[in-house]
């Protein structure tokens, strides 16, 4: 695998590279000006200085005069004066009357830049001159009557002007090299700063650990909404939004403030107390919920918002009843241990009253009838816990009021698989629940199922003497939450319909008024290999 820099390397490359072209482009815009400036003030200099000794009128009377000494000290002062390198008379013959060196004076002018002056015309030009390539400027020079006698040419050689541009800019070139190292260090710390601030992690591990953390809150069962500092919701996972449609907020919540869309929300008093709030019962346009409200702290104790998580408490209510009628089993067997406890009862009391007689009849009744309830369900259902849980039900059921008779009209093998069991026992269970509470109003109290079974399929019936289901309520029987027999209500059929899709079989129901209702099941089962035959 290629190995790549990391984020502090890239971040202080950056901006290194930055600060460096940035200071580039000023040192060249500053240079440029610079030495445009220099160029221009050495060319009025010159100007200034050929003027000056041209207008001079030891010059005009040196060139009508012929006698140069005293000019070639003037201009010699002057030359000082101004730093230039040269200040030389000519007359209209361009021959020097005044030189920097003596040897040169009598000599014709080097260049040939100087015949606009001898023409009577002031300019600056660039030319190679004895002393070097030189920027000069030229100035005629005039007697009293206007007549021309000659010129004054003053130069100043590109070599110092360069020299001059590189004295001007020697500040600068520190003034760089230190921004350079300023840069170097600032580009450092900020690069540390940000690895900081991004708890030490690179980019594709933000990357990668902000995807994870998406998809466990996406499929978390629980609702997860988090707000800011001000109370307004920042996050809001898809279990919420489901929540917030079943409360009737069909609106997008993220940037909303809390206690506007959800009143009895107590986030915004968790962010001000600093404490959380666990296991709230919160009702919301009629909904249920179990809220739990934290503060969310950072590393130095501020607090920079909360979070809450929240579930439907009908859902939990209902949870273990979902899991393979836990419910029933416990019903099952406190009927049977209290039906006991009263034989014990009457047994006790025979045997203290010394009544043998009466006692063996009724030690031999309760045998008698025993085995005639017991023999069916034992002798033909196989599967020990199916068979178990139908003998408690049969005592629940007759501890209300009301008979229950299981009939098998052929053997019902053992499975191997336990959860076909538990979810056959939370289909069984919630149907003789709901039997139950059909013949509570009834005269007739009788509850029937039978069982099947044949070529891989387990056919059950079970039928009730209650007063029956209208056909409107049978279209909506299986919805979660419908029911007619009031609130909390309505998750018996619910859980039938969903361990059927898991059995992958199916339910008919058949029903008229006043006369009882039957619920016929054909559900896939396969037998242990030692009971197949």
């Amino acid at each position: 695998m290629k190995k790549t820099l990391t984020l502090q390397t890239r971040l202080t490359i950056f901006v290194c590279v930055v600060v460096f072209i940035s200071l580039l482009i000023t040192f060249f815009m500053i240079g440029s000006e610079t030495a445009r400036n220099i160029r221009e003030q050495e060319q009025a200099i010159a100007l200034q200085t050929a003027q000056l000794v041209a207008e001079s009128p030891l010059t005009a009377h040196a060139l009508e005069s012929g006698t140069y000494k005293e000019l070639q000290d003037y201009t010699l002062r002057v030359q000082k004066i101004t730093k230039t390198d040269f200040v030389v008379v000519m007359d209209m013959n361009s021959i020097r009357k005044t030189h920097p060196d003596p040897h040169k004076i009598g000599k014709k002018f080097a260049g040939g830049d100087e015949n606009e002056a001898l023409k009577g015309h002031q300019h600056i030009s660039t030319a190679k001159g004895t002393l070097g390539e030189s920027k000069r400027a030229f100035v005629p020079v005039y007697n009293e009557k206007g007549k021309q006698l000659g010129a004054v040419a003053v130069g100043i050689t590109l070599n110092e002007i360069q020299e001059i541009i590189n004295r001007s800019l020697r500040p600068l070139y520190t003034v760089i090299v230190l921004s350079i190292c300023a840069g170097i260090i600032g580009a450092v710390i900020v690069a540390r700063k940000v690895k900081t601030i991004m708890f030490g992690m690179e980019p594709y591990e933000i990357a990668t650990l902000l995807n994870e953390r998406s998809a466990m809150l996406e499929s978390t069962k629980e609702g997860i909404l988090a707000v800011d500092q001000n109370g307004r919701i920042k996050l809001a996972n898809a279990e919420a939004k489901r929540l917030f449609k079943k409360m009737g907020i069909n609106e997008s919540p993220i940037d909303q403030d809390v206690s506007t869309l959800l009143p009895n929300s107590r986030l915004k008093q968790v962010i001000e107390t600093k404490k959380p709030l666990n296991d709230r019962d919160v009702r919301i346009n009629g909904l249920e919920l179990v809220f739990n409200e934290v503060p969310i702290h950072l590393k130095k104790g501020n607090i920079v918002g909360a979070i809450a998580t929240f579930r439907d408490k009908t859902e939990v209510k209902h949870l273990a009843e979902q899991l393979s009628g836990v419910k029933m089993y416990a019903n099952a067997l406190r009927a049977q241990s209290h039906e006991f406890m009263n034989k014990l009862h009457v047994i006790l009391g025979l045997v203290q009253l010394k009544n043998y007689d009466e006692l063996g009849n009724y030690i031999k009744d309760i045998a008698i009838y025993q085995q005639s309830e017991t023999s069916e369900i034992i002798n033909h259902i196989k599967n020990s816990v199916l068979a178990g849980f139908l003998l408690g039900k049969q005592s629940y059921i007759r501890e209300q009021g009301a008979s229950l008779e299981v009939d098998c009209s052929t053997t019902i093998p053992n499975t191997a698989n336990t959860e076909v069991i538990h979810d056959l026992i939370t289909v069984i269970g919630n149907l003789l629940n709901n039997a139950l509470d059909a013949v509570s109003a009834s005269d007739k109290k009788n509850i029937s199922i039978s069982f099947r079974y044949h070529d891989g399929q387990l056919d059950i019936e079970v039928t009730d003497t209650g007063i029956g289901i209208s056909e409107e309520d049978q279209r909506k029987m299986f919805e979660q939450g419908f029911s007619t027999k009031g609130s909390n209500r309505g998750f018996g059929l619910y859980f039938v319909e969903q361990s059927l899709e898991n059995l992958n079989g199916h339910i008919i129901v058949t029903s008229e008024k006043n006369e009882g209702t039957t619920f016929s099941l054909r559900i896939p089962y396969e037998p242990k290999e030692e009971d197949h035959d």
